[in-house]
């Protein structure tokens, strides 16, 4: 009696952690390289099982899926057939796109040299610039700017972002153009995009290409007009009207001679505005100068005026002194001496209290600095034990959760063995099972047969002595 197989269908919901579908039944991107080896493994296997099984043998395998399986040698065979067409069918359908490292373009590939973007044979199309030589030129600026001033280096790095983007409106150009060029039914490997290749089909890839080149195209065109824009409003002297130069400044501003960028241009005008400011500013100081030069003559003048009316006064004095008949000074009185020596004593009492006050808040302002500093460090050392107490249960917490983790894996792969395990047994006492009922079956019909075979010999032996009698 033939063993009876558990269908794949029924045995894929059993195996937890494993792949529960056949290759065919998954849309897996494969590469030239990967789909010559499949096909390689399908056909040694193919061969394999022609060789070694029958069409009614028991195959094991795990060719079609990542776990061991049984099949029937007839299905096992239909089955690798299909996959190998399935195979060859994705090889003939995948679109190779040409790369940096010289691939033939899938256009030249034709017999027909006929492109389906241009319409045209053979194909017209062309690169709106030459990548190459912005290529190089990225190259170059790249090696200069670490080599120039601050000026410089920001004019370098807008003329980097000009190049490159032109280099990758050129790539999305390109792209679009063989997705234009491809069939109906092809896949489209998009780089250009986010930098990483991406199949899509090429609907998808066309709309997606399509959207990518107005942006940048917008981009460029609104980069265009404003600058448009600008030189046009410079020309008409919307940002001033532009005036000789002074002694100061040698040279026109540059906004009115030199045309770039917006950042350049919003930067030169802005530069002329503060050489402007400085030159009024310096006449102003010119003047100031001169006013407070003016100014210290007067004062010196007003004060020899006066010095020579004292002098003159001091002089007339010595004369009367000198022709007086008294020539004595009259003695001071004792209440204008109280009075000289009480003010002697205010001004020492006053002076001894503003050296006891500036003492008294120097000592303050000393010890108030001094608890700053200690707060301060205090704020800094527990600011730092928090971070540190932060990492140290960062630490903890990510070990926890690893272990967690790794024991609740532990326990999903005992659960899954176990039950591979069940499931094995099971199968084994189900064979044994309907072994055993086969051949109690059997030998009950072998019982039965031989009653009934015995019962006609019977019925036979009796009619044949009935008519010899």
């Amino acid at each position: 009696m033939k063993p009876t197989t558990i269908p794949i269908t029924g045995r894929r919901s059993m195996y937890r952690g494993f792949a529960n579908t056949t290759s065919s039944d998954v849309d897996v991107e494969l590469n030239e390289t990967d789909i010559d080896s499949r096909a390689t493994h399908l056909l040694e296997e193919i061969h394999r099982v022609r060789r070694n099984y029958g069409e009614n043998d028991i195959v094991e395998s795990n060719i079609l899926q990542q776990v061991e399986q049984t099949f029937e040698a007839e299905d096992y065979l239909r089955a690798l057939e299909s996959e190998v067409d399935r195979l060859l069918r994705s090889q003939a359908m995948t679109k190779r796109h040409r790369s940096s490292t010289g691939d033939v373009n899938y256009l030249e590939c034709q017999n027909d040299k006929h492109c389906r973007a241009c319409n045209s044979s053979p194909c017209r199309w062309s690169p709106h610039c030459d990548a190459d030589a912005l290529a190089k030129r990225r190259k170059a600026l790249f090696g200069e700017i670490k080599s120039v001033d601050d000026r410089r280096k920001r004019q370098i790095s807008e003329e980097i972002q000009v190049i490159s983007a032109k280099l990758k409106l050129t790539l999305v150009d390109t792209e679009l153009h063989e997705a234009y060029a491809a069939n109906d039914n092809e896949t489209i490997t998009v780089r250009s995009i986010h930098g990483f290749p991406a199949t899509l089909n090429r609907v998808d890839a066309i709309a997606a290409l399509e959207h990518e080149h107005n942006r940048h195209v917008g981009s460029i065109v609104v980069k265009k007009v404003v600058d448009d824009v600008l030189i046009w409003m410079l020309d008409g002297w919307y940002f001033g009207q532009y005036s000789k130069p002074s002694s100061s400044l040698s040279n026109p501003p540059p906004s009115f001679v030199k045309r770039g960028s917006l950042l350049e241009k919003a930067n030169d005008i802005q530069m002329h505005s503060n050489a402007a400011a400085l030159n009024s500013l310096a006449l102003h100081e010119e003047k100031k100068a001169k006013l407070a030069s003016m100014q210290t003559t007067t004062k010196y003048a007003l004060f020899c005026i006066t010095f020579s009316y004292f002098r003159a006064l001091h002089l007339v004095r010595q004369q009367k002194e000198a022709f007086s008949l008294s020539r004595s000074k009259p003695p001071l009185s004792n209440e204008r001496m109280k009075m000289i020596q009480e003010h002697k004593n205010c001004v020492g009492r006053q002076q001894r209290l503003e050296y006891y006050i500036s003492g008294k808040l120097q000592r303050i302002e000393q010890e108030r600095l001094e608890k700053r500093r200690i707060s301060q460090f205090e704020d800094m050392n527990r600011l730092a034990m928090n971070r540190l107490a932060a990492i140290v249960q960062r630490v903890y917490r990510g070990y926890l959760g690893r272990k967690s983790v790794e024991n609740l894996r532990l326990e999903r792969q005992k659960a899954a063995l176990a039950l591979v395990f069940l499931n094995d047994c099971a199968t084994e006492i189900e064979r044994a099972w309907r072994g055993y009922c086969g051949r109690r079956d059997a030998e009950r019909l072998r019982r039965e047969m031989a009653e009934f075979l015995f019962l006609l010999r019977r019925q036979e032996a009796a009619a044949e002595e009935d008519e010899f009698v």
